[in-house]
C-alpha cells in the first residue's frame, strides 16, 4: 500500500487510537482496571507462598494489560461532558485519598479485624508468606500452664508457625505500599482502595446516568462517613466493594457487546472477593444471579455468556476458599458450619445455572422472550411495585418485630456478653439476645439518610421496571446489590455496634442505595421537569445538591439535652489507634531485639512478634523464676518481659519504659459513632537475670540503675 508522506495508513491509525491513545473518559476505568489486577496478582502470590516485589509486581503488570485488554471501553468518540466528567471525578478522588492518608489510622494493636490485617500486610512487607515462625516459643510456653505461644482469635498455631486469621487479599494488596513506602505506606494503602472504589461506583452510574449526573452518587459513596472511617484502616469492605463494582461493570459490557473475555474477567474479579473475605461467596453469588437473569432475557448468547462467567467465577472462588484454608486453617475451622453451608449454597446455585445455560433450548427462551416483551409494561410495573413494597416491609420492622440470637453456640455467647456490655455502658434495657436486625435499614439511614433511602426506593423501582422493559443488563446491577443486601438486612450476623456494623452493607447495599439515590432523584426531576420545563435546571441541580449534601449532613449530632449538645461523627475525623504506631515501636527499642514474655495483654502479642520481629511467649499468669531461667536456655540469651500490671513481677513499681494514648471513635449501639475514645497505656519492661529475677530497664533498653 502506498501512502503519501507523512501520512499513517487508516487501518494503523485506528489500531493507534485503540491502544495506543485511550481516551480520557476512560482514565477511571484504567485505574480501577490497574488495581484489581494488581490486587489479583499479590492475592494469587500470596496464595502460593510467594509474596516478593520480584515475583509480584510483574505479575501485576501482565495482569493490568490482560485485564484492560479484555474490559476497555470502546466508544466510536468521545463527548465533552465524558471528558468533564472524568476529569471532576479524578480530581475529586486524589483529593479524597490526600486527605485520607493524612487521616490514615495506625490500627496496629488487635483489638479488632483492622488488627491482624494491617499487621499481616506489614508483615507481608518482608516475608513472602503470612506465616510467621514461632522461634523457639513453642518449647517455652510448654514450660509452665497458661503460657502461649499464639493468641486466640486472630494469632493461631499451625505446626511451629503462627498464622493470623483471615483472607490474603488485602495484607497482600496493602504490603504493596510497604514497598513503596514502609509501615506509613501500609497504613495508608486502603485509602487508595477506597478511593478507587469511588470510581468503580462512577463507571457503574455512567450506565444510568450522564457522565455529569454520575459525579453525585459517586460523591455520596465518597462522603459518607462509613466509606470514610473502613477506607482508613485495614477494613476488607473496601477491597470488597472495588471488586463487586469493577465485575458489574465489565459483566454488563461483556454481555451488552458479545464480548467474552470481558465477562471472564468479570468472573474472576467477583470471585476474589472470596479471596478478600470468608463470605465472600455471598457477593460472588450476587453477581453470578445478575447474569443469569440478564441471560434468560437477552437470548442464547448471553446463556453462552453465563457459563464462562461462572466457570471463572467458581474457579476463582474456589481458590480463595482453598487460600484461606492453607493460611488461616484454624479460623476456617472455627467457621466451619458457615463455611460450608456458603459453600454448598454457592455450588449448588451455579450446578443449576450452568446445568440452565447448557440445556436451554433456544425454543424455550423465544417463547419467554415473546412473552416478555408481550407483557412488557404490565410485567416491569409488577417488578417496581415489589420493589417497593420489599423497601417498605424490611424499613418497617421496628415497628412489628424485635429479633433475637440464640445462646448455645460459643459464638453466640460471646456476641452476647459483648452486646450487654454496650448496653450497660449505653443505658439501654439488658437484653443480651438482640441483634437489632429489625433496624438494618435504620442503619443505613444514618450515613445516608431517611431522604436518600426513600430516593433509592423510587430508583430501585425504576431500575426494575427498566431491566423487564429496556435494559436487560440492569439485572447484573440489581442482583449483585439485592442478594448480600437482603442477606445481611435480615441476618446481620455482626455485633450491632456502629461503625462495626455498618461494615456488612459497604461492598454492594451502601453503594447500592446511593446509586438508586441518584436515579430516582433524576428520574423524579425529569418527571417534575416536564410538568414545569423552565424549572429544569433549578431541579437537576435541587437533584445534585441533595445526593452530595444528604451524607454531609450526618457528620454534625445536635441533641441539645444531653452533656454534649453539638458533636461531629467520630470516623469523620479521628485516626484510629493514633499514637498505637509510637507505642510499639517504643517496645520494640526497649525489647532490643530480644525475645519477649508478653505478661496479661494478648492485644499486643502480633503487634510485637510483627513489628519486632523476634520470638513472644504470651503469659496469662506470673511465670515463675524458674520458667524464666529456662526459657534463657531456651533462647539462648535472656528475654524480656513486657507488662502493664507492676505487681506481676515487683513490689514497688520501677519507672514505666513506655507511656501511650492512643485514640479511636467510640463504639455505639443505634446511632452514629460522634465521640473520640482513648486507651492509656503504661508499660513496664524487665530483663531476666541469671536467678530468674527481672532487672527493670530503661526506655532505651539498657539495665535501669
Amino acid at each position: 500500500m502506498i501512502t503519501a508522506p507523512g501520512t499513517v495508513p487508516d487501518t494503523l491509525r485506528h489500531t493507534i487510537d485503540r491502544w495506543v491513545r485511550p481516551r480520557w473518559s476512560a482514565a477511571p476505568e484504567f485505574v480501577v482496571a490497574a488495581l484489581v489486577a494488581v490486587a489479583l496478582a499479590a492475592a494469587t502470590t500470596a496464595s502460593l507462598g510467594i509474596h516478593r516485589p520480584y515475583t509480584t509486581l510483574p505479575l501485576a503488570a501482565v495482569a493490568t494489560w490482560g485485564v484492560w485488554c479484555a474490559v476497555r471501553p470502546h466508544t466510536p468518540r468521545e463527548t465533552p461532558q465524558a471528558r468533564r466528567g472524568a476529569t471532576w471525578v479524578l480530581l475529586g478522588v486524589i483529593v479524597w485519598i490526600g486527605v485520607g492518608i493524612v487521616l490514615a489510622g495506625e490500627y496496629l494493636i488487635v483489638t479488632r479485624d483492622p488488627g491482624f490485617l494491617t499487621l499481616s500486610g506489614v508483615w507481608l512487607t518482608d516475608h513472602a508468606s503470612t506465616d510467621i515462625p514461632t522461634l523457639g516459643a513453642i518449647p517455652v510456653a510448654q514450660l509452665q500452664p497458661n503460657l502461649l505461644a499464639d493468641a486466640w482469635q486472630a494469632w493461631n498455631l499451625d505446626g511451629d508457625v503462627v498464622q493470623p486469621q483471615g483472607a490474603k487479599a488485602l495484607p497482600a494488596l496493602i504490603s504493596v505500599g510497604g514497598w513503596v513506602a514502609g509501615v506509613p505506606g501500609v497504613l495508608a494503602a486502603n485509602v487508595f482502595v477506597g478511593g478507587v472504589g469511588v470510581l468503580a461506583v462512577y463507571n457503574v452510574a455512567r450506565r444510568f446516568l450522564t457522565p455529569l449526573a454520575a459525579l453525585a452518587p459517586a460523591a455520596t459513596v465518597a462522603l459518607t462517613v462509613s466509606h470514610l472511617g473502613l477506607s482508613r484502616s485495614a477494613y476488607s469492605e473496601p477491597l470488597t466493594l472495588l471488586l463487586v463494582f469493577a465485575s458489574i461493570q465489565w459483566a454488563w459490557r461483556g454481555l451488552a457487546a458479545g464480548r467474552p473475555w470481558a465477562l471472564i474477567v468479570a468472573g474472576v474479579a467477583s470471585g476474589a472477593t472470596a479471596l478478600v473475605r470468608v463470605d465472600g461467596g455471598v457477593y460472588a453469588l450476587g453477581v453470578l444471579i445478575g447474569v443469569a437473569l440478564a441471560g434468560a432475557f437477552s437470548g442464547p448468547q448471553a446463556r453462552s455468556g453465563l457459563m464462562v462467567f461462572g466457570l471463572a467465577q467458581a474457579a476463582v472462588v474456589g481458590a480463595g476458599y482453598a487460600s484461606v484454608a492453607r493460611w488461616s486453617a484454624a479460623y476456617v475451622e472455627r467457621l466451619g458450619p458457615e463455611v460450608r453451608l456458603l459453600g454448598a449454597a454457592y455450588a449448588v446455585i451455579l450446578f443449576a445455572l450452568i446445568v440452565w445455560a447448557a440445556t436451554w433450548s433456544s425454543s424455550i427462551g423465544a417463547r419467554l422472550s415473546a412473552a416478555v416483551e408481550a407483557r412488557r409494561v404490565a410485567t416491569g410495573r409488577v417488578f417496581a411495585m415489589v420493589t417497593v413494597g420489599a423497601s417498605v416491609v424490611l424499613a418497617s420492622r421496628p415497628l412489628w418485630m424485635t429479633a433475637q440470637r440464640g445462646t448455645t453456640s460459643e459464638t453466640d455467647k460471646f456476641t452476647n456478653t459483648v452486646v450487654k456490655s454496650f448496653q450497660q455502658a449505653e443505658g439501654y434495657a439488658i437484653e443480651p439476645t438482640r441483634t437489632y436486625a429489625e433496624h438494618t435499614v435504620t442503619w443505613l439511614s444514618y450515613y445516608l439518610t431517611w431522604p436518600l433511602l426513600a430516593l433509592a426506593m423510587v430508583g430501585l423501582a425504576v431500575l426494575a421496571y427498566r431491566a423487564v422493559t429496556a435494559r436487560f443488563e440492569s439485572w447484573v446491577f440489581l442482583a449483585a446489590v439485592a442478594v448480600p443486601s437482603l442477606l445481611y438486612l435480615a441476618r446481620p450476623q455482626i455485633v450491632p455496634d456502629q461503625l462495626w456494623a455498618i461494615r456488612r452493607f459497604e461492598p454492594a447495599t451502601l453503594p447500592g442505595v446511593a446509586l438508586a439515590a441518584g436515579v430516582g432523584a433524576w428520574w423524579l426531576a425529569h418527571r417534575l421537569a416536564l410538568r414545569w420545563p423552565q424549572a429544569r435546571h433549578r431541579l437537576v441541580a435541587s437533584a445534585a445538591v441533595i445526593l452530595v449534601a444528604a451524607p454531609v449532613t450526618t457528620y454534625i449530632s445536635i441533641r441539645p439535652a444531653e452533656q454534649y449538645p453539638v458533636t461531629v461523627a467520630a470516623y469523620a475525623y479521628v485516626r484510629e489507634q493514633q499514637g498505637a504506631r509510637a507505642q510499639i515501636d517504643a517496645l520494640c527499642r526497649v525489647a532490643d531485639g530480644r525475645p519477649i514474655i508478653l505478661a496479661g495483654s494478648s492485644s499486643h502479642f502480633g503487634s510485637l512478634r510483627v513489628m519486632c520481629d523476634v520470638p513472644v511467649v504470651l503469659a496469662l499468669e506470673k511465670p515463675t523464676p524458674t520458667t524464666l531461667q529456662r526459657a534463657t536456655e531456651i533462647w539462648g540469651e535472656a528475654p524480656v518481659v513486657l507488662t502493664r500490671d507492676s505487681t506481676w513481677f515487683w513490689e514497688s513499681a520501677p519507672a514505666p519504659v513506655v507511656t501511650s494514648t492512643t485514640f479511636q471513635g467510640e463504639y455505639a449501639l443505634q446511632r452514629m459513632p460522634r465521640m473520640t475514645s482513648t486507651r492509656d497505656f503504661t508499660w513496664f519492661a524487665g530483663v531476666v537475670g541469671p536467678d530468674g529475677a527481672l532487672t527493670p530497664l530503661n526506655p532505651d533498653g539498657s539495665p535501669a540503675p
